[in-house]
Formats: C-alpha cells, sequence, structure tokens
C-alpha cells in the first residue's frame, strides 16, 4: 500500500510540475507595430500636429507577442496619426487618451509569426486563438490523468485497502 502511494506520488509529481511552468515575454521599451515594422514609443508627451488617422492597435499584451499592429503598451483600438511634415514610414504619433500623443520612431521590421495551425473561433484565449495542438495534447492527457486515477481508485477497492 505505501509503495503503490509512492509510486503514485513520483508519477503525478512531473504532470503538476509541467502544467505550472509559465513563460513571458521580457520588453526593452515600449512600442507599437505599425505595417510591419516596430516603432518606439517616447516615455513623453510630445506636442505635435497629426494629420488623418493611419491605423490603430489591434492586439495588446505585456506577457506575449500578436501579428498585426501589436502593442506592448497601449489597448486595442488606440489611433495612429501620421504627423504634420513627416512621412509615416519614420515617425508616427500614437493617440494616448483624446488630443494628446506620444511620438513613436520607426526602428526595425517586425518579424513575428505565429505558429501552428489555429482552432475554431469559440476557442479564443485573450482575443487569440488557441493552437489546435495544445487542445489535443491537453485533451489526452487529461482523458490519460482521469483513466490512471480511475485505475488506481479500482485496485484500491479490489484489494480491500
Amino acid at each position: 500500500m505505501r509503495q503503490m502511494l509512492i509510486a503514485l506520488c513520483c508519477l503525478l509529481f512531473p504532470f503538476f510540475y509541467l502544467s505550472t511552468t509559465v513563460t513571458a515575454t521580457s520588453w526593452a521599451y515600449p512600442f507599437v507595430v505599425y505595417d510591419g515594422f516596430i516603432y518606439v514609443v517616447e516615455e513623453e508627451r510630445a506636442e505635435v500636429q497629426v494629420e488623418e488617422k493611419i491605423g490603430e492597435v489591434t492586439a495588446y499584451s505585456d506577457m506575449h507577442q500578436y501579428e498585426g499592429n501589436f502593442s506592448n503598451v497601449f489597448e486595442k483600438g488606440t489611433a495612429y496619426y501620421k504627423i504634420v511634415g513627416h512621412p509615416a514610414t519614420q515617425v508616427i504619433a500614437v493617440e494616448e487618451r483624446e488630443g494628446v500623443f506620444r511620438k513613436a520612431e520607426r526602428e526595425a521590421p517586425y518579424t513575428y509569426v505565429s505558429e501552428g495551425e489555429t482552432a475554431a473561433d469559440s476557442f479564443l484565449e485573450k482575443g487569440k486563438p488557441v493552437e489546435r495542438n495544445d487542445l489535443v495534447i491537453g485533451t489526452l492527457l487529461f482523458v490519460c490523468f482521469i483513466t490512471f486515477i480511475g485505475g488506481a481508485v479500482y485496485l484500491f477497492q479490489r484489494s480491500g485497502t
């Protein structure tokens, strides 16, 4: 009986340990992505004259990367504007709140591309589809775990313990 309990603990420890591992992205500076390029956002607000709206943040996260007009600082829906007298290929204005802007200078191409096939739209995690492979692996692990526990309970009852 005692050996069975120790074996059960040894088998379950890696499962619980691996399921609690968390990874996060660390950012060196605040940025927005516009038209496939990273624009580094200045810390201070800027007095700028803006022209037309040229885009907006389509995804926000301070922990993960996403495709599209992504930002690690500004919420989804934050507008990008062209600055009078400057091409948008060099500098843009990001509207922090109505009438208040922060300049963002173009730095480098944004090369992130999501991996894997995506699942149906009903499986969304913070606006991003969960990958189908993750769902399959998670389901298989859950079924194996339930089967293992059911078998252990059956054996304990059968042995009269």
